[in-house]
């Protein structure tokens, strides 16, 4: 499969599905947001499949994301903090799903949080010394407010320096997508990625049971070594303000705060209440 330029394209060494789902989550970002969402979110339930048929922690894919991810944890094969970044992506989609929520500022921190988790899976099980570079930003919305606009301008911009100090990767990406657009109509090209996105959910279940069946022969050294491997990815990863901001949140929320750092500001009018934890 000809890849676009995504952050999600190392991915596709592991499975094509987990692309597909990372190219669509991108593709929807400037039209419609929810879906950006859904697709995140079901690309983290394969990725937490995928962890554990790897390890022999595989039960099927109608084991909920929840209960899947509380096992993973309490076994020490995610720490805190990956969990809490796989917990946060699964929020994000249940909203999208059972309450149609889902605006751009949502749909942007979520790309990024699943980008970082992407890239400590590829680091988990196929390459440790992996290189992801900058977040790459989505095209940006047509009624984008002033602060998603000034994040995406920043985000464009350090992407901008990156490939400045790394002309021969900024090529091949280049090329990359030169081969693209000669090769593929590109509307025919996301009908194409969406129609075997749907397909292939119906050989994943093969797939992962082949995985689990093949880890459960494996040393218990061998699930050490990934167990070791995933937390010194994890101690690697990078999160920007915007979404370390975004997991605190969360963790006030659960505490019983109404919080939101991005628009309960003293700059946009918030003030404290008496009685209220703001």
């Amino acid at each position: 499969m000809t890849v676009l330029h995504s952050n999600f394209a190392q991915l596709g060494a592991q499975d094509p599905q987990l692309l597909r789902l990372g190219l669509l989550a991108e593709r929807y970002f400037p039209d419609d947001p929810n879906t950006t969402l859904l697709k995140l979110r079901q690309l983290t339930e394969l990725l937490a499949q995928h962890v554990a048929a790897r390890i022999g922690l595989y039960s099927s894919a109608e084991e909920p994301q929840y209960e899947l991810l509380r096992r993973l944890q309490d076994q020490g094969i995610l720490s805190r903090e990956i969990a809490q970044l796989f917990g946060e992506v699964r929020r994000a989609g249940n909203a999208a799903t059972h309450a149609l929520a889902g605006d751009h500022r949502t749909a942007l921190a979520t790309l990024k949080l699943a980008w970082q988790l992407g890239v400590w899976f590829h680091r988990s099980f196929k390459e440790s010394t992996y290189k992801s570079g900058p977040f790459i930003p989505p095209q940006a919305p047509a009624d984008q407010s002033a602060d998603l606009g000034a994040e995406l301008d920043q985000l464009r911009a350090e992407l901008a320096r990156y490939r400045e100090a790394h002309q021969e990767v900024a090529q091949r990406l280049d090329a990359t997508q030169a081969q693209l657009r000669e090769a593929k109509d590109e509307q025919t090209f996301w009908e194409q990625l969406a129609a075997e996105s749907e397909t292939a959910k119906a050989a994943l279940a093969e797939q992962l049971a082949a995985q689990q069946a093949q880890a459960a022969t494996q040393p218990k050294a061998s699930v050490a070594a990934f167990v070791t491997a995933a937390n010194t990815a994890a101690a690697a990863l990078h999160l920007d303000e915007a979404a370390t901001r975004r997991l605190i949140d969360a963790q006030l929320r659960q505490a019983g705060w109404t919080v939101d750092s991005a628009a309960l500001r003293y700059a946009n009018g918030t003030r404290p209440e008496k009685g209220k934890n703001l």
